[in-house]
């Protein structure tokens, strides 16, 4: 499998047997057009993703930086029911714009989804959108898990996946994330393989130093990621 982060809370995975599953992808300017300039984008577009080959999207909640119409429209002009794993607050959008195009899915905290070999697990998230999850990927023997946007809960503690082979999570601290103390936290419990803090590279005025959670974990025994955005991973 490999993994591809897209900045921000996006990525694309590509399992081996050709799968292809996006999540949460912003890849346009639209915040900077509608929102103003602290919202300008530090992180450049790479058209190559927009025209890629999906085949699930999973989007974690309805901040536009995350269900982002800019970026779905030109994803789902180049691929037609794509399977949509979203809770019912996203779903109720999508349907609004694209009608019944893609296979929409309602996902919420204790859906499991299997599609194609790979079990997809909804999560539960503490955020400020009505109803936010994660989400967990297992499949060709790796255990991946995405917390979407969230505060720091005694719930993720017991509910996610114990030494997952990565763990991608926020660490802004602003705008009802965890903090890097509070991510770090986290890790130490989880104790994953691999772990590839997000959210702290697009937009300056929410947070681009991922140095603060680092520290937190210098000498821990969880490797931690940051690879340049749109760059493979193997995972």
């Amino acid at each position: 499998m490999k993994l591809y982060w897209l900045g921000q809370a996006g990525f694309y995975l590509v399992a081996d047997h050709g799968t292809a599953i996006m999540i949460d992808p912003y890849m346009s300017d639209s915040l900077l057009q509608d929102r103003g300039e602290k919202y300008h984008r530090e992180v450049s577009i790479n058209e190559e993703f927009l025209k890629a080959k999906v085949d699930v999207m999973v989007i974690t909640h309805a901040h536009a930086d995350h269900m982002d119409f800019a970026t779905l429209d030109q994803v789902f002009a180049v691929n037609h029911g794509v399977a949509v794993m979203a809770p019912r607050n996203v779903l109720s959008q999508l349907r609004a714009r694209y009608g019944e195009l893609e296979n929409y899915m309602l996902f919420e905290p204790g859906v499991e989804i299997t599609m194609n070999g790979i079990l997809f697990r909804a999560s539960y998230a503490c955020h400020s959108d009505e109803c936010p999850i994660g989400v967990i990927i297992e499949g060709e023997g790796k255990v991946l898990c995405h917390t979407g946007d969230t505060m720091f809960h005694t719930r993720l503690k017991t509910e996610l996946p114990m030494e997952a082979d990565l763990l991608m999570l926020p660490i802004n601290g602003v705008g009802n994330n965890m903090n890097a103390v509070d991510a770090a936290r986290l890790t130490r419990s989880l104790r994953p393989r691999l772990v590839m803090p997000m959210h702290w590279d697009m937009f300056k005025a929410y947070g681009c130093d991922v140095e603060p959670f680092c520290s937190q974990l210098d000498g821990a025994a969880q490797r931690i990621l940051t690879p340049p955005q749109y760059e493979a991973i193997a995972l």
